[in-house]
């Protein structure tokens, strides 16, 4: 009887060691970092600029922090999201654009809001010898001959190049020669649409390159026979 009352207290005094010392790690136990991190309030369809109530700040284990989370929300309000975000989802740098941006890699992100694009006709010779970039700015002049009717009138000025042919960027370019290329984007107003199809059904359309230094308009009359 004496055995079992001395194993049963052994047993006793080293449960209670043990959960001396167990509490004792939990005392001394450093709490695992949190950080705050955004995330979306509510479900983010695709092409819709992040306001305000879409997004909130959650705090998050730092371990779990997504590679590209945004923590400041200065870099998320006014950008569009590429794809969908659902409610709860880590706000991811890869998943947002800033409209107009024309690092872009879509044609339809780099345009500015209010604004379109329109492609148009060149060769080497209204193409400026094929060195217009993508970024560039450009005039474009409407030449009309038919019917005993000549004339040349300067019909857009200062509008950006989106693309030439396919390509967005100047670093698409296929090597440091200017390659042939039979197509222009340009970014223009819808009023600005109307004037290039115009002019582009009843004649032809010429560009001319601008100095990026120079955004004044020139006032110039129209030259006709």
């Amino acid at each position: 009887m004496k055995k079992v009352k001395l194993l049963a207290l052994i047993a006793a005094l080293l449960t209670a060691s043990l959960l001396f010392v167990f509490l004792n790690s939990l005392s001394n136990h450093k709490e695992i970092e949190k950080i705050g991190v955004l995330v979306a309030a509510k479900d983010i369809p695709t092409d819709t600029p992040i306001t305000k109530d879409m997004i909130k700040l959650s705090q998050v284990h730092k371990e779990a922090i997504l590679t590209k989370a945004i923590l400041d929300t200065s870099l998320v309000l006014g950008k569009v999201a590429k794809s969908e975000i659902t409610a709860g989802e880590q706000i991811l740098s890869s998943k947002l654009i800033m409209a107009g941006d024309a690092k872009g890699t879509n044609l339809s992100y780099i345009l500015k809001p209010g604004m379109r694009a329109i492609t148009i006709a060149v060769d080497g010779v209204s193409g400026v010898g094929y060195m217009i970039k993508p970024g560039n700015h450009v005039d474009i002049i409407a030449q009309y001959n038919q019917q005993e009717t000549a004339f040349t009138k300067l019909i857009v000025q200062d509008v950006s190049v989106l693309a030439v042919d396919s390509m967005l960027t100047s670093k698409e370019s296929l090597g440091e020669k200017d390659n042939p290329y039979s197509t222009i984007t340009l970014q223009v107003t819808p009023e600005q649409v109307m004037e290039l199809s115009f002019y582009e059904y009843t004649g032809r359309l010429c560009a001319t390159l601008r100095s990026p230094l120079d955004n004044k308009m020139a006032n110039l009359p129209t030259k006709q026979l």
